[in-house]
């Protein structure tokens, strides 16, 4: 297939999208690109604007990669993302794959969860369609007094709500955050509960004669029900029309085309006759690690090679051992194999601070975060991977000599954060920004 000028600059977007993301992510760096691929794909097949795939990229970049996938029932993109831009909540307004659920999604920065909690079960309840009761009048009826229940009966003709208003059941029903999952919510007064209990009993017993087996229904809570409406990059792929997973069936088991090689190109380590290597190699952002195979990685206490699958290189710190092990992660694309010596060369950002976490928690080390890659460098590995070889002396033994655990320098940085003063946010206004994307908090003291 033929790729012209603006595809082939998304493809070459999605190869930058792993170099920019922080590779310890809650979500990881391969949700992204699954969603960067995916619109890619779309803008080829002329289903998407190039524009999608560039918001996309530009939102991730600002977040970090640090979101949450919503499903809010609405069909007013404008509006919904202008309520959300109203209280502060950062966030982009996903493609619609299905314009037909009446139902949109929202990419939301997860540090704005809690404010956008409070807005979406508010949301939630407005749109709520009234039974036998109208919403407000339930709730005024009931003062209150109500129970969420999950019933099993979404593919199931069973007439439940003629049968609730024979029995004259107090009830309201909510829109379905999950569709497909064979639930359905409902609020119902509590006091009519033991009619629903009954009523429900007897449509097992019925179903039963039929062959037909029926799960006990749950009672949950308002924040477990708004928890339904999360989801993940493959189900909300998973929820495209018709029109768009035809539009994609030509990709799914093909050869692999620019885009799915450029995924899996981060899942493999190259060596340093690679294009790449030179390109980190004379760029003075970067700065060159020797990793040490046999003590640093392959002795670690875990297997690190279970990293590459997430498109990660991970590696034991020197001088951390045991209970007090620590990792370096870092893009696969970013290291390289050295053959002839039995070691990776990796390049880390000079500037930035590099990212370690506990090997045993998968803790972040908050404090390592101050150092700069330069700093991280000098500390743990020059000391070991440099002057020792270069001396001839025994790896293991200058590796337990190391200086102070990163351990050490977290517990300092979070004693240290305690005496900051309190911190103000503003947010800095930028006119090229899409509207739909909110800017980063400008911290100020």
């Amino acid at each position: 297939m033929e790729i012209d000028q603006e595809t082939q600059q998304i493809f070459l977007g999605i190869q930058r999208a792993a170099a920019w993301m922080d590779p310890f992510l809650k979500l990881t760096a391969m949700g992204g690109i699954l969603l960067l691929q995916y619109f890619a794909r779309m803008v080829t097949e002329k289903k998407l604007r190039a524009g999608t795939f560039q918001d996309f990229q530009q939102f991730i970049r600002l977040t970090d990669g640090k979101y949450d996938i919503m499903n809010i029932p609405a069909v007013d993109t404008e509006g919904i993302s202008m309520e959300l831009h109203d209280l502060g909540v950062r966030h982009m307004v996903l493609p619609d794959l299905d314009k037909e659920d009446g139902m949109l999604q929202v990419a939301v920065y997860q540090p704005d969860r809690d404010k956008f909690g409070a807005w979406y079960q508010r949301h939630i309840l407005h749109q709520m369609q009234g039974g036998e009761q109208e919403v407000r009048d339930l709730r005024n009826l009931t003062a209150g007094r109500t129970s969420i229940l999950s019933l099993p009966v979404e593919a199931l003709d069973i007439g439940w709500k003629e049968d609730f208003k024979d029995m004259g059941v107090n009830y309201a029903f909510l829109p379905d955050l999950r569709v497909g999952d064979g639930q359905i919510q409902i609020i119902v007064a509590n006091s009519d509960l033991p009619q629903v209990e009954q009523w429900y009993q007897l449509k097992r017993e019925d179903l039963k004669k039929e062959g037909i087996a029926l799960d006990d229904y749950s009672t949950i809570s308002m924040t477990e029900y708004s928890q339904m409406g999360q989801m993940t990059e493959q189900s909300y792929l998973d929820s495209a029309s018709s029109e768009y997973q035809e539009a994609n069936r030509k990709y799914e088991g093909a050869e692999k085309g620019e885009i799915e090689k450029t995924v899996e190109s981060n899942q493999r380590i190259k060596d340093e006759t690679a294009v790449s290597f030179e390109k980190y190699k004379n760029d003075p952002e970067y700065i060159p690690l020797s990793i040490d195979r046999t003590t640093l990685v392959e002795q670690a206490s875990r297997n690190l090679q279970d990293f590459w699958k997430e498109g990660k290189f991970a590696c034991r710190i020197p001088g951390t051992w045991g209970s007090r092990e620590y990792l370096l992660l870092l893009p696969l694309q970013q290291v390289f194999i050295q053959e002839e010596k039995n070691a990776y060369i990796a390049f880390i950002s000079k500037n930035n601070p590099p990212t370690v976490i506990h090997s045993g928690t998968g803790e972040a080390m908050q404090g390592i975060k101050k150092m700069s890659g330069h700093a991280f460098a000098k500390k743990y590995f020059d000391p070991v991977m440099g002057s020792s070889m270069e001396r001839g002396q025994n790896l293991a033994d200058a590796d337990r000599k190391q200086g102070p655990s990163p351990e050490k320098i977290d517990r300092s940085f979070k004693n240290k954060e305690k005496k900051q003063p309190d911190l103000s946010i503003h947010y800095k206004p930028d006119p090229g920004r899409p509207k739909h994307i909110l800017p980063p908090p400008v911290l100020k003291k």
